[in-house]
């Protein structure tokens, strides 16, 4: 009998980051019950790149799995690999030569399309990793929104159906509703692990960050600025938005109007509704509500007060940049930075 190899491919901003913290935090655990994460990577971004780029054959790495599955201590029946960015490519292909070896189930989550680009905007001001989107307004963004071609529902399940049969595609809508018990134990459950008493408790990271804060983050140069110190720069500006939120109070997370929201929903309308027939049985994907017509949205205007901007802004960062750099000149290293990433 195959082993089934499950490929969760995001979508990102569906708690992808959690979960790949668990896979990885729990690497031993999940091995006793009958589960590997190959390397213990908990994300398998590279190893997936390689893939994709024609450095690593499908068939070699499926034989290397068995192989690593075969010497482990408990019996394995299962592999899990994780990468958001697999959703990202247009042509997955290259990844139903895995069916050779393995019943292979795709696992992938859909998050409502209003939602998602609003917290696809604020990732990518935070990290900007992609220089043509990382400074780029609210409004600038979702007019390239067609660019983002894996929130097309329908598209890529039609797709990934085709690849690897409808049978064996898994997927789940990111609304509390449907994850009752938060997305990584909903995640576990869509592997067919139901008992997590043995495991660590489910980790929540990469939260975003107030909608003025990452306002801030997108006037910095940070795609210009390596990795390592761009972490520094966002620990320190997530400890800044903390001590804005206790002197303002939280504000609204929305970037979208009540108009804008409802312009950009129809263009998805159809595919979602064809999305929910097929898989669920019913009309509508997503069954939270919408926000009220009067909802607030985010205020994005940096203080035009380059004194309130300094106490507000610039001085708390600094502040626990400069307790960042005490920690690394005593070799010791930031709790808060590791439990961020």
């Amino acid at each position: 009998m195959k082993r089934r190899l499950f490929i969760h491919i995001g979508a990102h901003r569906t708690a992808t980051t959690s979960i790949q913290t668990f896979l990885r935090d729990n690497f031993e655990a999940l091995q006793r019950a009958g589960y590997f994460n190959l390397y213990g990577a908990g994300r398998s971004v590279q190893l997936f790149n390689r893939i994709f780029s024609g450095d690593l054959d499908v068939k070699e790495l499926s034989a290397e799995i068995r192989k690593r599955a075969d010497s482990k201590k408990s019996p394995i029946h299962s592999i899990v690999l994780s990468d958001e960015d697999v959703s990202m490519r247009r042509d997955l292909s290259v990844l139903q030569k895995f069916a050779d070896d393995f019943d292979v189930k795709i696992l992938f989550s859909m998050r409502r399309q209003d939602l998602w680009l609003e917290s696809w905007h604020q990732q990518n001001v935070k990290w900007q990793w992609n220089a043509a989107l990382a400074h780029l307004t609210f409004p600038q963004f979702l007019e390239r929104r067609e660019e983002f071609h894996w929130i097309h529902y329908d598209r890529i399940t039609t797709h990934l159906a085709d690849l690897f049969g409808p049978e064996n595609l898994i997927l789940r809508v990111f609304e509390r509703g449907e994850m009752p018990d938060g997305p990584v134990v909903a995640f576990c459950k869509d592997l067919g692990l139901a008992d997590l008493t043995t495991f660590s408790e489910p980790p929540h990271v990469n939260s975003s960050l107030a909608p003025i804060s990452s306002e801030f983050m997108r006037a910095m140069p940070l795609d210009e600025i390596p990795p390592k110190y761009r972490t520094l720069i966002e620990t320190a500006v997530i400890a800044m938005d903390q001590q804005l939120a206790q002197r303002r109070g939280k504000s609204s997370g929305f970037l979208m109007d009540s108009a804008t929201r409802a312009a950009v929903l129809s263009a998805y309308e159809v595919g979602n509704a064809t999305v929910a027939r097929q898989y669920f049985g019913r009309d509508q994907l997503f069954r939270e509500p919408l926000p009220a017509p009067d909802a607030i949205v985010a205020d994005q205007i940096l203080p035009a007060d380059s004194y309130e901007l300094m106490r507000d802004f610039v001085a708390p960062m600094l502040r626990k940049l400069a307790h960042q750099y005490e920690l690394a000149d005593a070799g010791l290293s930031d709790p808060e930075a590791r439990a961020q990433r």
